[in-house]
């Protein structure tokens, strides 16, 4: 009879199967998101290094405000993103950085 107990205690309920794999989904997304927030963050470093003029622009509370007080810049990445022939002019400038350094 014990052994029975025993074995009844270890089984696990489909509750709880489903529990750990969602606390399993919850970490995996947990990790995700510093990992993102970590590149985020080294990206906006680089990009306050070299153009310090958006450090001027300071956040406020509301993504409206946000979205307002940010727009040059977001235009100016916009436009940028959407250049690919200059994209790849930049890219092209970056690469021969390399090598002259190399």
């Amino acid at each position: 009879m014990k052994e029975k107990d025993s074995l009844c205690r270890n089984l696990i309920t489909p509750e709880q199967l489903k529990n750990r794999k969602r606390m399993k989904e919850l970490r995996e997304l947990e990790a995700k998101r510093k990992v993102d927030t970590h590149r985020n963050i080294i990206i906006g470093e680089l990009v306050c290094k070299y153009f310090p003029d958006v450090m001027e622009c300071q956040p406020q509370r509301s993504k409206k405000d946000n979205a307002e007080i940010f727009k040059d810049f977001e235009n100016l990445l916009r436009v940028l993103a959407a250049d690919t022939e200059l994209l790849a002019h930049l890219k092209d400038r970056v690469e021969s950085l390399h090598t002259e350094v190399s």
